[in-house]
């Protein structure tokens, strides 16, 4: 019962987190690619397009993706320390 419970709750929860996704990337009428496409050199100054993209409109979503990193980066480096502590010390 409780595993037909659980899966019943991930299939809603599924739904409700992918329902509001537009799957239609790079769709013309998404407007966004587009824009890039007309206005990325004019706006940022770059002369390559995926720079201007990476880093002037997508910084704050690079800088949040190279925290999360670190932040995991560190969870392991502390996991893995305190395990060599716990093995010298016993």
């Amino acid at each position: 019962m409780n595993r037909i419970l659980a899966v019943v709750i991930l299939i809603i929860l599924g739904f409700f987190l992918i329902s509001p996704l537009n799957l239609d990337f790079g769709h013309p009428q998404l407007g966004v690619s587009q824009y890039y496409i007309n206005y990325g050199v004019v706006d940022t100054g770059a002369s390559n397009m995926v720079t201007a993209i990476y880093l002037n409109y997508r910084a704050y979503d690079t800088l949040g993706e190279a925290t999360v990193f670190f932040a995991s980066a560190l969870g392991v480096f502390m996991l893995l320390r305190r395990e060599e502590e716990r093995n010298s010390d016993g």
